[in-house]
């Protein structure tokens, strides 16, 4: 091994950087693919700030840089957000029609074209899928509306749970119907949170398309607690004849957070066959559950409930005697002292 110390020739050497040289100009991918996808065309936005508002907050948060406050966090202290420039002049063509603005006057304040303007102002405008979309704070999804629901539907899919998660309730809060079929797809979510938020999403549409899979939920002893929980109100919320019969069986559940919503799911749904059952939990061992069924049957408004309810007046739970004493109320009209 003695030759490994040996000085190496001149044109061996020679011959090693050009071999070097060789392979990176043949071996090496081209420059672009290494380039990064362009990023998202991205403004500040803070629902009540004017361009000229947010222009001279700009120039004044990036005059005075410093390692403990940058620029971006100096807008962000202001209340801005960073979001996509086509949602942001959505959000602003819209706000000023609500106004009372024409579509010209829009283009002139916000110097946009005229064309542009008149695009947002579309009722069957969709805003295109952004890789920032889903990560909007639900109360700016909701108020762009309609337009986002078919990104948001899309964003249903994406790989990261926040965005999926931000998706079913925003979607929940917009309300729109083509929502529904998706959001029924998303009660198989591999995340139970995700479930969870798209059983509360399906109740705030109130679509009957939802109920039967919303009742597969509900009795699926699989399904996570709180999951179920959701489901309830939100057949609650929907109040379909159909959900009569899980709801009363759900009252017997060994979990009493579900039977605690089943109780005041069944006082929504106002319906006659409900009240023996509701009656029956003013005995259960949980006093939010006997709170609830309280609640729950000054809401269906059935004379049968007053001698039961007045018994409750009883109740160990003082929070329980109040929720008997204000449905008492609603059924007699008469005022009832809470001891």
């Amino acid at each position: 091994m003695a030759y490994l110390h040996q000085p190496c020739p001149a044109l061996s050497l020679r011959l090693l950087v050009g071999a070097l040289l060789l392979c990176l100009s043949s071996c090496v991918p081209p420059p672009q693919i290494f380039r990064e996808a362009a990023p998202p065309d991205l403004v500040w936005y803070q629902e009540d700030a004017s361009q000229d508002a947010t222009k001279a907050d700009l120039e004044v948060c990036a005059s005075a840089p410093s390692p403990a406050r940058t620029p971006a966090g100096c807008m962000q202290g202001k209340g801005y957000l960073l979001i996509d420039r086509q949602v942001a002049e959505l959000l602003r063509v819209r706000g000023l029609r609500a106004k009372g603005l024409s579509a010209g006057a829009i283009a002139e304040r916000l110097t946009l074209s005229r064309q542009r303007v008149e695009t947002y102002l579309d009722d069957g405008y969709q805003l295109p899928e952004s890789p920032t979309l889903g990560r909007l704070p639900v109360e700016i999804l909701t108020k762009a509306g309609k337009p986002a629901v078919k990104a948001l539907i899309e964003a249903l899919e994406a790989d990261d749970p926040l965005i999926r998660r931000q998706a079913a309730d925003a979607l929940g809060r917009i309300g729109d119907p083509r929502a529904v079929e998706p959001l029924i797809a998303t009660l198989k979510d591999r995340d139970a949170l995700i479930r969870g938020h798209a059983v509360q999403a399906l109740g705030r549409i109130k679509d009957p398309r939802a109920v039967t899979p919303l009742i597969a939920i509900l009795n699926s002893r699989e399904q996570e607690s709180h999951v179920r929980m959701n489901a309830a109100e939100a057949l609650g919320a929907i109040s379909d004849p159909r959900a009569v019969e899980p709801l009363i069986l759900a009252l017997l559940d060994d979990s009493w957070g579900i039977r605690s919503r089943a109780a005041l799911a069944l006082g929504k749904l106002k319906d006659p066959r409900v009240v023996a059952s509701l009656i029956g939990a003013l005995q259960d061992k949980e006093a939010a559950v006997r709170g609830s069924a309280a609640e729950a049957l000054g809401i269906v408004g059935d004379a049968r409930a007053v001698k039961p309810l007045t018994a409750a007046l009883q109740d160990t739970d003082r929070d329980v005697r109040k929720k008997a004493a204000v449905a008492l109320r609603r059924l007699t009209g008469n005022e009832y002292r809470v001891p």
